[in-house]
């Protein structure tokens, strides 16, 4: 994620960043099995994979989240990007051995042309707050990165920063 920030920062584009969680990954597991769970991470993985540039990134970020970076994205673009990543996953169910299972993706997303000056960590976080809102709004949906999310961002580094400089 730095050395895509660095590069897109050096290049004057913006860099989009998304994170995905699938919905409700948690009862999947709990009622199909662990075997369950593995086959719809495989398959979202291949699906997303199969939906980006060969110059994107796709990681897994944690659990059943997944870490998307899209160069050259704007705000615009990566909101298109990120509902048409949102609809190859649910556009046809998952096969597993526990039988086909409706998988939805929620996602926060970000492009960083439109806070220029923030960190990788700050970033994350806003993604996340996006990703957040989204699944309170019901999830299935998509969500950008808001002004309020960057004040409060910036503001929680702030203070963090503020106790760091005042410790002997």
């Amino acid at each position: 994620l730095d050395r895509e920030i660095t590069r897109s920062r050096r290049e004057g584009l913006s860099l989009g960043v998304l994170i995905a969680d699938l919905d409700h990954f948690k009862s999947v597991n709990d009622t199909y099995g662990h075997l369950a769970g593995d086959a719809v991470l495989q398959d979202t993985t291949r699906r997303i994979q199969s939906d980006v540039r060969p110059y994107d990134a796709v990681g897994r970020y944690g659990g059943e989240e997944f870490l998307i970076l899209l160069p050259g994205c704007n705000s615009a673009e990566a909101s298109e990007k990120a509902d048409r990543l949102r609809r190859v996953i649910n556009q046809q169910p998952i096969d597993t051995q526990s039988g086909s299972l409706n998988i939805t993706l929620s996602i926060g997303a970000i492009a960083t042309g439109d806070w220029p000056n923030a960190t990788s960590d700050q970033i994350l976080q806003m993604a996340d707050a996006a990703l957040y809102r989204a699944k309170e709004q019901g999830r299935n949906r998509i969500e950008m990165a808001s002004a309020a999310d960057h004040d409060e961002i910036h503001a929680l580094f702030l203070e963090l920063s503020s106790h760091e400089s005042q410790k002997p």
